[in-house]
């Protein structure tokens, strides 16, 4: 178990432990997922979640997150 989580981690942690989240994106978080994991994750809940997080933290404007997030979503749902 991975103990020095970044913010981003934590916050990601925090989102997808959501139970009504977890039950819609048919997912099972551990506590242990990381940004970076989560950005390779074949669950699209998660990966979104951890693409708008990446975006924050590495200085992304707003729209480029929304593009991003939303050309993802619609190629893959």
């Amino acid at each position: 178990m991975k103990t020095n989580f970044s913010n981003g981690d934590r916050i990601l942690q925090s989102v997808i432990s959501n139970d009504k989240l977890s039950q819609w994106g048919e997912y099972k978080p551990t506590g242990d997922e990381t940004v970076m994991d989560a950005l390779y994750s074949s669950n699209p809940v998660v990966k979104a979640v951890a693409m708008i997080i990446d975006g924050q933290e590495n200085g992304r404007t707003q729209k480029e997150i929304y593009t991003q997030v939303t050309q993802y979503l619609t190629q893959t749902l």
